[in-house]
Order: structure tokens, then sequence, then C-alpha cells
């Protein structure tokens, strides 16, 4: 009997190690949309370390809101740099304003304007090129307005002993569920009852919306194709938005109990794959939403 129970703790072990090996390989390699392209030569004598590299993230980088508050104008070619995609773009705008080595904080004047999207796919862009596995995630932030949750992007990499939240926009790190909710589990609370969805938006819009649209953009980042906004999804057009939809939602409680449960990159896709028409384009030419997250 000590010898089976030995033998059965083994395979456990065995399984749940090659699982982890399976996880961290497919979320080391980039995706098109984290893929640094023309600039994967300038990554020599960036840091590994995951903070570090966020922290150079942020001196790159300059949020729409942020750069509102501080006074700063932008002509409009710059504003237009929140349209952009993909990290390899990212780094074309910020390299365009100041060609300087990326480890060089730039003056805010001089950092490219974007908004949360930006900020995770180009940190999560250098910690896979850097060899740290990492995924962006879409969800809600609850450090941003006392009593609500704000639609937003984070970070998520592989520490050697499990995954890790963290927010390359304003450097917060070791998010607990607390401080984050991602799209996943924001949808199964609100549906759950356990949270109110009316307290979930983006300042713009609140409620069933906003969660149906964060969980479908959680889902597909969790495959590695990194798309902000949802307007492209026309079975989210319900009407009212904010309310409950019995067909519609029936079918995301089914998305959000597979990625919840997803233990390796097959069973992610396999999720993914279930419903075509609520998977984002692979490769959009720009975001897709009108609604900036912050």
């Amino acid at each position: 009997m000590g010898k089976q129970l030995t033998d059965i703790r083994c395979q456990y072990w065995v399984r749940t190690l090659s699982l982890v090996d399976e996880m961290t390989r497919f979320y080391r390699q980039p995706s098109p949309t984290s893929d640094l392209g023309r600039h994967a030569g300038l990554l020599p004598g960036l840091p590994a370390d995951p903070e570090a590299l966020g922290a150079i993230v942020r001196g790159l980088l300059v949020h729409n809101y942020s750069a509102k508050v501080q006074g700063l104008a932008f002509p409009a070619e710059r504003m237009a740099h929140m349209q952009t995609v993909g990290a390899e773009a990212i780094l074309d705008n910020v390299l365009g304003l100041d060609p300087a080595p990326l480890g060089i904080e730039r003056p805010v004047e001089r950092r490219m304007v974007g908004f949360c999207y930006h900020f995770a796919l180009l940190h999560c862009a250098l910690l896979r090129a850097t060899g740290t596995p990492a995924r962006i995630r879409c969800g809600f932030a609850g450090y941003f307005e006392p009593r609500w949750w704000m639609d937003h992007w984070v970070t998520e990499y592989w520490d050697g002993d499990g995954w890790l939240l963290t927010d390359p926009q304003i450097g917060r790190s070791d998010l607990t569920g607390d401080d984050f909710q991602t799209g996943v589990t924001a949808w199964r609370q609100c549906r759950d009852g356990a949270s109110r969805s009316a307290a979930y938006g983006n300042g713009e819009l609140w409620g069933w919306d906003e969660l149906r649209g964060s969980l479908i953009n959680d889902v597909a980042a969790l495959n590695k194709v990194e798309v902000a906004g949802w307007y492209w999804c026309d079975r989210l057009k319900v009407e009212p938005l904010d309310q409950p939809h019995d067909e519609l939602d029936t079918s995301l409680d089914v998305l959000a109990r597979l990625a919840a449960t997803a233990e390796s990159p097959e069973t992610i896709k396999e999720c993914f794959d279930l419903y075509p028409e609520l998977q984002p384009p692979a490769h959009p030419s720009r975001p897709t939403s009108p609604f900036y997250q912050f």
C-alpha cells in the first residue's frame, strides 16, 4: 500500500513538472504581437529582472491620462500612437522620438503616448525576449478608485515557483486578488453573485459589456493573441449592453470555466477554439476599441 501511494505521488509530480515545463516554454516564446522583430538586437545590456524591465518600460512610455494630468499637449500624430499594436511597432515609435538605448529613461515629452495595454505588452515582450515566461492579462484593477474595478491590462510572469502579477504602468508588483482580477476571475465572481457587475468598468462603460469584453480579451491573451478592445466582436453586441443576456452569458460561462482550469497550452487552445466568433483578429492593424483602459 505504501509503495502504491509513493508511486501515485511520483506520477503526480512528474505530470505536474511536465505541465509546468510546457507552460513556461510556451510563454517564453514570442507571439506575433510581442515579437520585437528588427529591434531584437537592442536587448544586450538590458536587465533580466522583471521589475527592472518594468522600470525601463515606464521610461519609454507615458500614459495618455498621466500626460493630461501633467498638462502635456501632444500633436495629433503623437496621440495617434495610442492606436499602435505590437511591440515592434511600439519600439518604432519610441526610437523615432528618441534613438537613445532602451535603458535610458526619456524625458516625458519624448515618450510614446499609450495606455495600459502598451505598457503590459512591451513589458511582456521584453520579458520573453530576455528569457522569462510571461503573458499579459486583461482584467480589472481595484487600486485606482476605491470600491470600483477599473478596466486594465497588467503583466504576469513566472518566477520559478509560480505566476506573479505586476503592473508595469505604475510600478506596483506582487499584485493579489484584492488588487487585480483577471477577466476570467471577474466574470466568474459576478456571475456567481460574489461581486456587483456595475462596479466593473472603464469610466465610460460599466457592467456586463465590460466584463464580457475583458473576459474574451483575457482568454485570447492566454493564447498569446494580445489585442486591446472588443468592438470587432459582433457576438457581444447585444442590447442593452450593460444587462445580462442568457444565451450569450451561458456560453461565456463555459469559456471562463475552461480557461480557469486549463493546465497546458493545448487545453488553453482548446478553450480558445471552442467559440471562433469570440476570437479577436490575430494580426490587427490597430486597437479595436474607441475606449482606452486605465
